[in-house]
């Protein structure tokens, strides 16, 4: 028992350090010209604070929504750029895999000793979240520094992010995108659920109530990812913490073992040329 637990210790250890080292050749690739490096990532901040002026509009002419005022609404935006970006920054590849099994170029991924979901996930990088994470931590910090923020809620905000990685990650980057192990050219489906995802958890907390709220909170949990964790800096709904965590763990075993599933049942396309 100790010899197989030790076994799965040393593979994920290979794994994770393949995966890492995968990233940062990508990484070094996609920034090996500088101007056009700082041009993707200084673009995606002005992008992202273009929506966030945007928006200011809105609260002037409205007010607060629900609780919700402009501050809070920055800060929702600060965590959603921060784990949008975190998570395609480490996981771009993940979007290439309805493209990779409509071609056979899948099977590339399962001839080496190495794990395939981190295979495909670090095959490919966007550069340009680089600017989604550094405005993301920018904003979050500022939001943190102006509000009375005790230490608890801060260790709850912290716990609320890590539920909130798990959730992008499973409901994003790899749920939808292992249709295509099912559907072929499923990449625009996939897109779209994606899309709807994103959509949700944009919106300020206070324009969704009721039992859309509840929808978004359990069936689609995007308000997990960018409302909850606002709201728990906030001293509100600090007991969505535990509830997300459960609903993070079922998604993320969900997900792994549908992509095991695919797995097993996947055919090569059977392309001829060299690989």
């Amino acid at each position: 028992m100790v010899k197989k637990l030790q076994s799965i210790w040393n593979n994920i250890r290979h794994d994770t350090y393949i995966y890492v080292a995968s990233l940062l050749v990508q990484a070094k690739a996609a920034s090996a010209l500088r101007g056009a490096f700082f041009a993707q990532v200084f673009g995606m901040m002005l992008n992202n604070a273009a929506v966030i002026v945007a928006w200011g509009f809105f609260f002037d002419k409205f007010g607060t929504v629900h609780g919700w005022a402009f501050h809070d609404f920055i800060a929702m935006q600060a965590v959603s750029m921060f784990i949008y970006g975190a998570i395609l920054f480490a996981s771009t590849g993940l979007m290439d895999i309805p493209r990779h099994v409509d071609t056979g170029s899948f099977d590339t991924f399962l001839t080496k000793p190495v794990s395939v979901l981190g295979q495909v996930g670090s095959s490919n990088i966007d550069i340009s979240t680089v600017g989604d994470m550094l405005l993301g931590l920018i904003l979050m910090g500022w939001y943190i520094c102006i509000t009375n923020v005790n230490a608890m809620a801060l260790l709850l905000f912290v716990l609320s992010l890590c539920i909130a990685f798990v959730i992008f990650w499973c409901a994003v980057m790899l749920f939808p995108y292992i249709m295509a192990f099912y559907v072929f050219d499923s990449e625009r489906l996939s897109r779209y659920f994606g899309v709807m995802f994103l959509d949700a958890m944009n919106f300020p907390g206070g324009l969704l109530t009721g039992a859309l709220r509840a929808f978004f909170l359990v069936a689609i949990p995007s308000l997990l990812v960018g409302v909850v964790p606002v709201d728990v800096l906030r001293g509100l709904e600090w007991e969505w913490v535990g509830y997300g965590a459960i609903i993070a763990v079922v998604w993320l075993i969900l997900s792994l073992w549908l992509f095991r599933r695919a797995l097993n049942r996947y055919e090569s396309a059977n392309l001829v040329g060299s690989r």
